[in-house]
């Protein structure tokens, strides 16, 4: 049986790459989380460095937009049903910068009150289109070239649930909450049972795993923390998914071990996983989340009764590992921009490395 495949294009240098909203999300999260364990950054860079994403997301988000008016760029997008999913990095991004600004500038209120209603529409037309992108997959039978991205429907949707939560409206009812994290569970069921199709069929084949089949725990993580900050669900049910997402982090990056080690016997150093992707902001962004839901668990529930013992103990070690592989990530990707062939854009949203 001859298994059908998108074909991969490359855009012009001009163009953003879709998912480049990734940036964002994984330096964002680690300004919200991660970076409290580290006082002495977290006070006297924290704020400038807030300041420096907000407008870096400017830059970028003016570039994604400026895009999306040619009509080359969205040819490109609709056409490619698999790299669709990667404006959701847009989506995930504007709730980080607008959950960051509460967390850094709690003044900012109003602007974030005003940024989530324009978000929250952006991610209506987002996931109706992801709908239609998903038919798109199934019925033209491209489910075995997906990969992680498919789950920004729910890290994209959690993320809308996430800020709807800190922005503390009396205008929003808790069901409107409660609604938002089951659409996003069940896009993650959806998305989960075709990356399945897709693992059951190519497993042999460690080079068909991709940078975001991480977020297969990121989303867990995530829908986690739009849990805890509701406040509506039960101690047990939070630490019921606490485990699952852990559990999945340690799966994942066992993978990740694994594919790091045939990548260097093959392609050596340099070029197994030194070599820069949009992509490779994912891991950041997932393991930096799995920190947040972890402190936010904490924080909003440990008692004598709940004492988080377990988590306590891990969420040290795990911040110094969000910490180092951020600073790789950005040697990396400052590395990229001085080497040859590093404009080159793939639009396919599958990792290189």
């Amino acid at each position: 049986m001859i298994v059908p495949k998108i074909a991969k294009k490359c855009l012009p240098t001009p163009f953003i790459d879709v998912s480049s909203g990734s940036i964002i999300m994984a330096i964002g999260i680690f300004l919200i989380g991660a970076i409290q364990q580290f006082s002495y950054i977290n006070l006297h860079f924290g704020s400038f460095l807030t300041y420096l994403l907000i407008l870096t997301w400017l830059i970028y988000l003016f570039s994604f937009i400026g895009s999306l008016l040619k009509p080359e760029y969205r040819r490109h997008i609709m056409e490619q049903p698999i790299t669709f999913f990667g404006v959701g990095t847009w989506i995930a991004s504007t709730s980080v910068i607008g959950n960051l600004s509460l967390t850094r500038f709690p003044e900012s209120i109003i602007i974030v009150k005003g940024l989530f209603i324009l978000n929250s529409l952006l991610w209506l037309i987002f996931i109706v289109l992801c709908i239609k992108q998903l038919k798109t997959i199934i019925m033209k039978g491209y489910i075995l070239e997906t990969h992680g991205v498919l789950l920004l429907t729910t890290v994209s949707t959690q993320s809308i649930a996430c800020l709807m939560s800190n922005i503390h409206s009396s205008v929003i009812p808790p069901a409107v909450i409660d609604f938002f994290i089951l659409i996003g569970v069940t896009f993650y069921l959806v998305s989960l049972f075709l990356l399945i199709k897709r693992f059951t069929k190519k497993y042999k084949h460690i080079h068909e795993w991709k940078n975001t089949d991480c977020i297969i725990h990121g989303a867990v993580s995530i829908t986690g923390l739009s849990m805890t900050l509701s406040g509506h669900f039960s101690v047990f049910s939070l630490i019921t998914v606490w485990y699952a997402a852990f559990s999945l982090l340690i799966l994942v990056e066992i993978v990740e071990l694994i594919r790091v080690v045939m990548r260097i016997k093959e392609y050596g150093w340099l070029n197994g996983i030194f070599t820069y992707h949009i992509s490779q902001w994912s891991r950041n962004f997932t393991i930096g989340m799995f920190y947040l839901f972890t402190m936010r668990l904490i924080d909003n529930y440990s008692s004598i009764k709940h004492p988080f013992v377990f988590q306590s103990n891990i969420i040290y070690l795990v911040g110094w590992i969000v910490l180092f592989l951020l600073i790789v990530q950005l040697s990396i990707f400052t590395f990229s921009k001085f080497s040859a062939g590093s404009h080159r854009q793939d639009i396919s949203g599958t990792a290189s490395m």
